[in-house]
């Protein structure tokens, strides 16, 4: 299997979720940049694109967001696979006719979801992000929170705002560039974070075969 990995910032590399596709499902992974990304550029060749964060949001007016925004309809039209972490997931809300808008607060830190379709959404699982996303008719909502839609599908596509992907080195960056006294307790959120990175080893690999599943790849 082929993957295609958009990379929208070097705070946010694909994680666990690269090490279990590559060690499980024996997967080539090609990563570009997101902000490289060129308008009206042909689709590229891959059985999977998955778009992942960024410390941007989808409806920033910078040119490359537009230009990802414009490639995602166009794969998603062609009926092709595509998953969406955090950003991703609001690129592709946008991308199939929804909208992205800000909070006003912040989900920071491990935290379990409250309205799940199966119990490989309930986590817990990071969070980081300050968004919440609205989805057109017929997208089927998989998991919510404090009112904010953590996981949908729409036809091939699929987006989860929360980073079953992260692992200790990507939450100590992250904490790193969160403005100070935003977190209660830094220090803790990064200690239980290098737990995790071995104890839900088996819960993330769920996540992960139920993610592949739903864009039938």
């Amino acid at each position: 299997m082929r993957v295609l990995v958009l990379e929208n910032s070097p705070l946010a590399p694909i994680g666990h979720f690269g090490a279990w596709l590559q060690a499980d499902r024996g997967a080539t992974l090609d990563t570009a940049s997101g902000p490289g990304l060129v308008a009206g550029a042909p689709l590229p060749e891959a059985d999977l694109l998955v778009t992942l964060g960024s410390p941007q949001a989808a409806y920033d007016a910078d040119a490359w967001i537009a230009a990802q925004r414009d490639l995602l309809s166009r794969w998603i039209a062609d009926g092709r696979a595509v998953i969406g972490i955090c950003f991703g997931a609001q690129m592709i809300a946008s991308a199939i006719g929804g909208s992205v808008s800000a909070i006003g607060r912040f989900h920071e830190g491990w935290m379990e979801t409250a309205e799940v379709t199966g119990p490989v959404w309930r986590g817990p699982w990071v969070r980081w992000h300050g968004d919440h996303v609205a989805v057109p008719e017929g997208t089927e909502v998989l998991a919510r929170s404090e009112d904010t839609i953590q996981a949908f599908r729409h036809r091939r596509a699929l987006g989860v705002q929360f980073h079953p992907e992260a692992n200790a080195g990507c939450v100590a960056d992250w904490i790193g560039f969160t403005p100070a006294g935003r977190l209660d307790d830094p220090e803790a959120i990064l200690a239980v974070t290098r737990e995790r990175d071995a104890s839900l080893a088996a819960q993330r690999e769920a996540l992960f075969s139920e993610m592949l599943r739903l864009v039938e790849v």
